[in-house]
Formats: structure tokens, sequence, C-alpha cells
């Protein structure tokens, strides 16, 4: 199996709720969701443009319905119905309920987050790139890899790319078929960072061979062939694509990019020397983190704050329809670390969720299905599920 050896463990239903209650071995809770979730949230950031939005309804309450898998620090994804996390092992869960449907072990290291395509759960495993079949976790093919991978997965409608660890001189970027994991392309983009796709293009930041000139790249989704370049002081994230025009994170500062030549277009705004996260975007407001630990809501259009609140997003922020949750070491009330909803027009608090534990606190941005919130933790082996449903602390 090209240098992993792997073993698919299928789970028999008769085992499959003792499996679901003992997984994730710092999880208190054990109980369905109220309504199975609906929604996809397919690869980081939610989808190829890295938008972190989704037309979804953020659960009422934040309480912890169910913790189950292998996660380790490794975002979930949801799609139809299931959720799949990544960990030493790969997991297949139910998303109301927790219950497993199928584990496949590794014995490389993987991450970071992969990507779900129409029929795959692709995974970076150290050199490796392996696709197992969604619906019952075999492997149906593997790629070797270059290098180890550097930054998430992004699907398109036809292609994936994925970053590698950077080496000067080599591929920093590579694209695969999305269905036969054929290599399409690779691009010698250094230290680059997880690409957005939209249409006909890859957009990706990253530096020049170099190493010290920052850079914003479009590049074609057919050939990797370069179509501009734009230089950055120091890009701090992927771009992002909103609406018509790119949001690019430089040096502390959040910028516009005119997408048909790279042309810086406007500044929305600059927030210290770096900025950790990159935007959440979604009709024509940017939610951003900060690292003096503010939430700010930002017009795309002119960069008017729309409002600010106190708390950290340091492991990123998810849009739904209505409210954004954010995930950090220090929410807006309690000021200790785990996960708060948001109303995404003024910022007022809905809810919060503390992650319990010495030094606990949140590995990844929240990820959003309808009626429910997943994330992982380092209080936790597995995925944790919030939703509308009572709390340890209700009689």
């Amino acid at each position: 199996m090209d240098g992993i050896a792997m073993q698919r463990r299928a789970f028999l239903a008769a085992t499959a709720a003792s499996v679901g209650a003992i997984a994730g071995c710092f999880g208190t809770s054990n109980q369905s969701l109220p309504n199975e979730p609906t929604g996809d949230w397919r690869q980081q950031a939610h989808d190829s443009r890295n938008t972190g939005a989704s037309d979804v309804a953020v659960p009422d309450r934040g309480n912890e319905a169910w913790d189950a898998g292998d996660a380790g620090s490794i975002e979930p994804l949801v799609v139809v119905g299931m959720v799949y996390s990544v960990g030493a092992s790969a997991t297949a869960l139910d998303a109301q309920t927790g219950d497993q449907e199928w584990e496949y072990d590794f014995s490389a290291q993987t991450g970071p987050t992969p990507t779900v395509t129409e029929n795959h759960l692709l995974i970076p495993a150290e050199q490796q790139l392996v696709a197992l079949n969604r619906s019952d976790g075999s492997e149906e093919w593997s790629r070797s890899l270059p290098r180890p991978a550097e930054g998430s997965l992004t699907a398109g409608s036809s292609i994936i790319t994925l970053p590698l660890t950077g080496r000067r001189g080599e591929t920093g970027l590579i694209a695969y078929d999305a269905t036969t994991g054929d290599r399409l392309w690779g691009h010698p983009t250094l230290a680059a960072r997880t690409t957005a796709i939209d249409d006909d293009r890859v957009y990706v930041t990253g530096y020049l061979q170099d190493g010290n000139t920052g850079v914003l790249r479009a590049l074609s989704t057919a050939d990797g062939s370069l179509l501009w370049e734009t230089e950055l002081d120091h890009p701090d994230t992927e771009p992002v694509v909103a609406n018509d025009e790119l949001l690019v994170t430089d040096q502390g500062t959040l910028a516009v990019h005119d997408p048909a030549d790279g042309t810086r277009v406007r500044s929305l705004g600059t927030f210290g020397d770096r900025l950790g996260t990159p935007p959440a975007v979604s009709n024509g407001t940017a939610f951003l983190g900060t690292r003096s630990q503010e939430i700010v809501a930002l017009s795309i259009d002119d960069g008017a704050t729309i409002w600010q609140q106190s708390g950290s997003a340091t492991r990123g922020i998810s849009v739904g329809r209505e409210s954004i949750v954010i995930s950090g070491e220090s929410l807006p009330e309690a000021s200790l670390a785990g996960v708060a909803a948001l109303d995404r027009s003024d910022g007022t608090v809905q809810w919060e969720h503390q992650i319990e534990g010495f030094d606990a606190y949140p590995s990844t941005a929240p990820v959003l299905a309808d009626g429910a919130v997943y994330y992982t933790s380092n209080a936790s082996s597995g995925v944790v599920a919030l939703g509308d449903v009572p709390s340890d602390n209700d009689e």
C-alpha cells in the first residue's frame, strides 16, 4: 500500500453504540442531537473559496451531546449526515448520535485537514495521499507525495490541491485529479498556504524562492501556469474569495485584491503585526479575530466596523445563517477557553461552551451543520458535538 500499512476495521451494528459511548475518552455526555443535522462542511473553511460560511442554523444552545471518534487536532468534516474525523485513524460517525460506522487505522501520522469529495474521504498521511470510500472506509487508492503536506487539502470541481512542506528549489504546491488521484501539475511556491479555488483559478499565498519575499499568486486550474503574482510583506494566512474579490491577510493588514490581476484595491484595517487566522466572510461582511482578543465584523466594501466584541478566535470563526461561532482561548463572558455563538448582526453572545480541564483549549475552528456545532480540543481524543440538548447540570 505504497509504504503505509493500513487496516480498516468495520464495526458491527451490535457494537456501534458501545463504541460511540467510549470513544473520546474525556467525554461525559452521551445523548443524541434532537434532529439529524443537515448541511455539508466538506473541507477546511467549509468550501473551496475558504469562506468559512454555511447557510445553516446554529443551535439555540451549545451543550455537549456526544464525544466520539478519533480526531486529535484535525478539523472534522460533515457530509450527508456523517461526521468524518481523522487522527491516528479515520472514523465515520453518525452526525446525530455519534455512533461509529467504520474506522480505518493508519500507521503513519495524518494531517492537516482532509477533504470530502463525491465518493472519497481524501487524507494526507506523511508522504501519502489516501482516498477512502466514504460508505465503508475501504482504501480505493493512494498516491506518493514528494514531501509531507503542510496545508489543508482544497477540493475544486475537478481538482484537489495540497501545499507541501517548504523546500527551496522544489515543488511547493501540487494538484491531483479529484476522482482518480492522477497528478496534474506542481508549482514552486515556497511555504504555500492552503489554496482557494474559484472556477478556473487557484489562488495561493506563500513566498518566492528567496524565502523572504511574500507573494499572492493566481494559477490556472488546468495546468498550474502562473496567471499573475503580487508581492506581499508577510502573508499571514490563506486567501479568501468574497464575491468577486480576494481577501488577503498581510502582516496584520486585511486587504482586498482584484482577482483579475492581483492589484490591492483597498485596506480594511491593520490589526497588530500579524493575523493568526483568515476572516470568515458572508454577505459583504468579514468576521475577524485579532491577537488583542477582539472579534470584529467589518464591511468588505469600505472597512467600516459593524460591531466589535471581546473574545478570542485563535482557532477560527465559522458563520451560520444568523449566528457566528468562535473557537478560542478566551470566551467573551467566561474568559475561559471554549466555543461561543454570537449574533452575526450585532455580536451579542448567544451561548458559551467552556472546555473543562487544566490548560484545555479547542484545537480547530468550529464546524457547522444545521442544529449542530462540532469541534476538537486537547481535552478529548475525539469530536465533540454541541447542540440544543440538556446539559449535565440540568435536573
